[in-house]
């Protein structure tokens, strides 16, 4: 059996939707790829899955903000750790890392494919696990490769499409380099 994740964004800073339709789906259950572009067009992405897609943005953005996240300079080089210690450290200067974590939270955006009649809350993990591991094969600049899939449930589609045609040329061509057009399959 094939499933299609059906793509749809960016959204991020500066690019929220307006349309209360829309605002409303992102508190669905869903996976997302969490991309920055750096100079020269480096892509660096996050795949993940949450079951309020608007939570889990909202708390990316919190932390890249709130300096307890790492967070990278123009050329996608980390600059900033987010641990204590160097939390602790930009409280002596915030002049310096505020300009940093704005730039760097700033070049999020957000693209995501919602639960569905076929792709539903159990597959989540599943998914969130294919995306990564996708991710891994075709690009070295994954923030979360280590996640594994948890226990895999019952009757599981063994083939995974993505569905890029709701989404505009310039998104297509970043998430053709992230996932490629041919299915994500079980290992």
């Amino acid at each position: 059996m094939s499933v299609a994740l059906t793509w749809e964004g960016p959204i991020g800073p500066g690019h929220f939707p307006d349309d209360p339709l829309i605002f409303e789906n992102l508190c669905e259950a869903g996976v997302y790829l969490r991309v920055k572009t750096y100079a020269g067009g480096r892509l660096i992405a996050y795949a993940g899955q949450s079951v309020s897609l608007l939570a889990r943005f909202d708390q990316h953005l919190s932390a890249m903000m709130a300096l307890s996240a790492p967070l990278r300079d123009e050329t996608g080089a980390i600059v900033f750790t987010g641990d204590a210690v160097a939390r602790m450290a930009a409280y002596g200067n915030l002049g310096a890392i505020a300009p940093v974590a704005a730039a760097d939270t700033g070049r999020v955006r957000f693209w995501y494919a919602l639960c569905d009649s076929y792709f539903h809350i159990e597959h989540l993990n599943l998914v969130e696990g294919l995306l990564q591991r996708r991710i891994t094969e075709r690009l070295s600049d994954i923030e979360n490769a280590v996640a594994a899939p948890g226990v895999m449930p019952d009757d599981v589609p063994d083939q995974w499409d993505n569905d890029f045609s709701g989404v505009d040329a310039a998104s297509r061509q970043v998430l053709e380099t992230l996932l490629g057009d041919n299915p994500m399959t079980l290992p």
